[in-house]
């Protein structure tokens, strides 16, 4: 076992780390380092979008929720099939959505059976479990404004990273928003969700749904730019592409492995689940 992973380990590591790709190449502009900011603007997002008669915290409460539960208003569509139209989007515990790639194809989406327990696919210790994150009210918790009804549910745990999390992507520096108190590696969380491409696009899609409804500005029809598109592709580098390096999030943790969508490092971290030493090797 040893000599083939001297052998093997050279390839595995040498591909990784020399160049992100993208699983598909949808979203069209660069985006800035982290947190993100509004375009031409020093002032980060969710400073800029957190109405004043609230607090950083509520409003990106309100933008998860959103993405959870779909209620969005009509939103323009970019769909090159329906030019100038508008579409009624759906939010990632949709159990019928579909997403819509720039070629026109059209792919079923269900993402509720990785949070209601149905698959074996949270990270615990290095297994594979299923974990009912749905616990604490479900939808109908998130509709009322809260994260869970149960603040010792799964769905609370999981629902306030949330929060937490995006505050950080988003830039909210209110000295009362909570830091995040989860784990740096977005990869190690996820890595037993085999999530397809249009799974990623589609979750990243919902986020930038219930940016709109918020009243992020959408992007122009010609140039595509807008702070929502950026939040878009801020969420398609950081999570989205396969063999990045190591990035730091939050600055009050180590940089970790971020990409969500898998590579060949989750045959490494295989490999030396029976040498933890060399685990340090890719992160």
């Amino acid at each position: 076992m040893l000599s083939f992973l001297v052998l093997t380990l050279p390839l595995l590591l040498s591909v990784p780390f020399a160049q992100a790709q993208d699983q598909c190449n949808l979203l069209p502009v660069a985006v800035q380092s982290l947190p993100l900011k509004v375009l031409n603007s020093s002032q980060t997002i969710c400073e800029r979008y957190t109405p004043s008669n609230t607090t950083q915290y509520a409003w990106i409460s309100q933008l998860i929720n959103l993405a959870f539960t779909g209620d969005y208003t009509p939103l323009p569509d970019l769909w090159p099939a329906n030019p100038n139209g508008t579409y009624q989007a759906s939010g990632i515990l949709d159990p019928n959505a579909v997403y819509r790639d720039p070629c026109y194809a059209v792919t079923k989406i269900n993402l509720v059976p990785y949070f209601n327990g149905t698959y074996k696919s949270n990270n615990r210790d290095g297994k594979a479990v299923a974990i009912n994150f749905l616990d604490g009210g479900g939808v109908t918790a998130l509709k009322s404004g809260v994260p869970a009804w149960n603040v010792e549910s799964n769905q609370y745990r999981l629902l306030t990273h949330f929060y937490q999390y995006f505050g950080v992507l988003l830039g909210c520096d209110s000295p009362s928003f909570p830091r995040y108190t989860g784990r740096a590696s977005q990869f190690q969380i996820h890595r037993y969700m085999d999530l397809t491409g249009p799974e990623m696009h589609y979750f990243i899609h919902t986020i930038y749904d219930a940016a709109l409804t918020l009243g992020v500005q959408g992007p122009d029809l010609v140039t595509h730019v807008g702070d929502a598109i950026s939040i878009g592709v801020g969420l398609d580098n950081v999570f989205n592409k396969q063999c990045a390096p190591p990035q730091k999030i939050a600055p009050y943790q180590e940089a970790a492995l971020q990409d969500m969508c898998g590579d060949a490092r989750y045959v490494f971290f295989e490999l030396v689940s029976f040498f933890p030493a060399l685990s340090n090797a890719v992160e």
